[in-house]
């Protein structure tokens, strides 16, 4: 099944913010502001 939308794109006010992200293997995802993701975990099926 696939849809199309139309919409407006929305113009979001423009920051002097920014953050760098380092993608890893460990650790899913490091942000240059220090929040780290931890990667996910697979659910292991019960036999």
């Amino acid at each position: 099944m696939s849809f199309v939308v139309e919409i407006q794109p929305e113009v979001l006010p423009q920051t002097d913010n920014s953050v760098g992200i380092d993608l890893g293997i460990k650790t899913f995802a490091t942000f240059s502001n220090g929040t780290k993701v931890d990667a996910p975990k697979p659910l292991k099926k019960r036999i």
